[in-house]
């Protein structure tokens, strides 16, 4: 497996691949999170080229705008470029799943096939709930250490901020049956 940072449609973008076979790109929810889609990587790795990338603004990635679709699509198509790959399997998600189906409807010809797993849809009005619902789900300390977390990663770099991405996904990955 080979962890890259190379400049896509000019941004500094952590990127991923491994394995061999007909090629796969995973996309995280966010925007803004980060790579958490090792394990079904894991599992597809024996049997497919897979691809993982941190979005712009997120962890290991260069925190640089514009944050918009039309911008995290075009970063997506620069990278399927950087890498010589011809087309794809998009999968996605969370808001990866979003970013997926647009970046399909756009680029019909790089894309095979398109996997949309628990994506935001077209009507965003379901975040609230679903942010509120989180948070209930965890202890009063964890509730309060994840928050304080989250508005703090932007004023931290390196080991700090590696320490931060993981502690925060060991907080939602405690109350998330993925699994």
């Amino acid at each position: 497996m080979d962890d890259m940072i190379s400049i896509i449609n000019g941004v500094s973008l952590w990127h991923t691949v491994h394995g061999q076979g007909i090629p796969v790109v995973l996309l995280h929810g966010g925007p803004g999170a980060y790579d958490y889609m090792e394990p079904v990587a894991d599992m597809f790795s024996n049997r497919y080229k897979i691809i993982r990338y941190e979005q712009r603004g997120s962890w290991r990635s260069e925190q640089k705008g514009p944050y918009d679709v039309r911008t995290f699509i075009e970063d997506l198509e620069h990278l399927r470029v950087h890498l010589g790959i011809q087309d794809w399997v998009v999968c996605g998600h969370s808001w990866g799943a979003s970013l997926g189906l647009a970046y399909s409807a756009k680029y019909t010809s790089r894309v095979r096939a398109m996997i949309y797993i628990s994506g935001t849809g077209i009507n965003p009005a379901w975040h609230v709930d679903y942010r509120a619902n989180r948070l209930e789900n965890m202890s009063s300390d964890e509730r309060e250490e994840y928050t304080r977390l989250r508005s703090n990663v932007n004023t931290v770099s390196g080991i700090e901020r590696e320490r931060m991405r993981n502690r925060t996904q060991l907080l939602l990955g405690s109350k998330l049956k993925i699994f």
